[in-house]
């Protein structure tokens, strides 16, 4: 039997600083997968000329003028060729054999293996911390990230927790992946992995957690000046409510749901808005707005979960989203993966 043959996709906006470092590490890795993609995001920056100087490496550069990492994956998947798919964030280094380590599970498990997910250390801390680690989600999007074999095992007991993985280190059948639709582009950012997990799980495919590590060299964005001091408050809020109404609303009795998803929010949200008053000493004035945006994503993410359960019997009908000033404008169509 042949090997699998396997697709790497880096997704990348405004980061040609550090790109150039992770380039190289793939650069290196070149003899371990037969396909190179770029997804290039609404760039600002130099990153065509970064990918200029690894051009006989890639074998296709995509752009898209959307700032949505589930579109820019799902552009990287459509054009891939490979039956593994690899996701490289451009702020990660990975090992010499990180894809080996992720092919021995596909090659030990066969078929029914969906995803493979592996550590993540965060390389601009002192203490180079664990992000990840064999973590697990609820069905409501509450996170485990750094568990023992035992721990994960215990929790996934429950059929309200199933194993998760960290973007920044996972692979992923490609038929697995089309099978069930692809990723759902209403998570622009944060939780679309998990989704994908789930699905995955609830589709037959088992996920695997493996120990290989790979090493996260945060970086500003637009969704970050720093580690703790983000700015995608919208998304956070609404992901976690449009989560929370799509895998839990009809698993959990409402008045549970509700309480537990309103602590979540509390939790995810504005404690550590508040935070960053006394963190990063931030004007009233913008914490306010912080709050702001935290409340509309809620409402359109209850909104639109709502929606979602409506439709589902209709599988044919489609919703389409459009994001104006971080707000709905229009919800006529279905985009591929929410159904």
């Amino acid at each position: 039997m042949l090997p699998p043959s396997v697709s790497l996709i880096i997704c990348t906006v405004d980061r040609c600083k550090f790109l150039p470092k992770v380039m190289s590490a793939v650069h290196c890795l070149r003899g371990s997968f037969q396909e190179l993609i770029l997804v290039v995001g609404p760039a600002q920056d130099d990153t065509e000329l970064v990918l200029l100087e690894y051009k006989d490496i890639i074998n296709q550069i995509i752009f898209t003028k959307q700032r949505n990492v589930s579109v820019a994956r799902n552009l990287g998947l459509k054009a891939a060729s490979g039956d593994i798919i690899f996701y490289l964030d451009d702020d990660v280094i990975p090992p010499h054999n990180w894809i080996d380590l992720h092919l021995q599970i596909y090659r030990e498990q066969g078929a029914i293996c969906g995803c493979v997910g592996g550590a993540v250390i965060d390389k601009t801390q002192a203490n180079f911390s664990l992000q990840f680690s064999r973590g697990v989600n609820s069905c409501l999007s509450e996170s485990k990230p750094i568990l023992s074999a035992t721990e994960t095992t215990k929790y996934t007991s429950s059929p309200e927790w199933f194993c998760g993985v960290m973007g920044a280190n996972a692979s992923y059948q490609r038929e697995a992946l089309v099978r069930i639709g692809y990723f759902d582009e209403f998570f622009e950012y944060f939780l679309e992995e998990t989704d994908i997990c789930l699905r995955l799980l609830e589709a037959g495919y088992r996920v695997h957690h493996i120990d290989a590590v790979v090493e996260h060299y945060v970086q500003p964005s637009h969704n970050r000046r720093d580690r703790r001091h983000l700015t995608c408050w919208y998304s956070l809020s609404k992901n976690t409510t449009y989560f929370a109404f799509k895998h839990g609303y009809q698993k959990i009795p409402l008045p549970i749901f509700t309480i537990r998803l309103i602590l979540l929010l509390i939790y995810r949200c504005l404690l550590r808005i508040l935070r960053l008053k006394f963190t990063h000493n931030l004007p009233c004035n913008l914490i306010f707005q912080y709050i702001q945006e935290s409340i509309l994503g809620v409402r359109h993410g209850w909104l639109f979960g709502l929606k979602l359960h409506k439709f589902q019997e209709k599988r044919g009908y489609h919703l389409e989203i459009d994001f104006e000033d971080n707000g709905l404008v229009l919800l006529e169509k279905i985009p591929p993966g929410i159904l």
